[in-house]
């Protein structure tokens, strides 16, 4: 829970940053769960707006941002000041989300890779809006198949008297999971 809290303290006041606001934070959510419950946890019939950054280094997998159309477009409103909520995303409030998908998960993985002493690297980010289920097979189609776990990260942000939702999930094969457990647990002292 602390490497999770200390991450997503980190992504706060990168976000914090970017859309030159204060934003406040809520107890964030963080379990290991079994990737055949991911649906479940991020059921959503509308669509969403996934922003996927490749794991590389010590962990190999990918992070994924989850955000709803209602909340992209209200970050997209605080960074760039204007966003159509009726329409989809143009290029300006796509490159938009990229970044601040780029910046949220960059500071949340260098975190993490921080705390637990080891190297994780993240590639550039790419986009996607669908329904949620299809966007979380598009990354399992992309990982090994060895791909058990996933490590959910929920979180509520506050901007300006507004409620922001956020997902982050973490897909990594099982010996880059592995790997990060025994770093914690060297961390824990077991």
């Amino acid at each position: 829970k602390e490497v999770g809290n200390i991450g997503i303290g980190h992504a706060t006041t990168s976000l914090s940053q970017m859309v030159n606001k204060q934003v406040g934070i809520s107890l964030p959510e963080l379990k290991l769960i079994p990737l055949l419950t991911v649906p479940q946890l991020v059921k959503n019939e509308d669509p969403v707006i996934g922003i996927i950054l490749e794991l590389k280094g010590d962990a190999k997998g990918f992070l994924l941002l989850l955000l709803s159309k209602p909340t992209a477009k209200f970050l997209v409103r605080l960074v760039i000041g204007e966003a159509d909520v009726t329409k989809g995303f143009d290029e300006m409030e796509t490159s938009v989300l990229k970044e601040l998908g780029n910046i949220m998960g960059g500071t949340y993985i260098s975190a993490l890779s921080n705390f637990l002493s080891i190297s994780i690297g993240l590639s550039p980010p790419s986009d996607v809006y669908d329904i949620s289920d299809a966007i979380i097979n598009q990354v399992v189609c992309l990982m090994s198949p060895d791909v058990e776990d996933v490590l959910f990260l929920k979180t509520q942000f506050d901007i300006n008297s507004e409620k922001i939702d956020g997902k982050i999930l973490i897909f990594t094969d099982s010996h880059s999971l592995t790997k990060m457990l025994e770093a914690i647990n060297k961390l824990v002292g077991k």
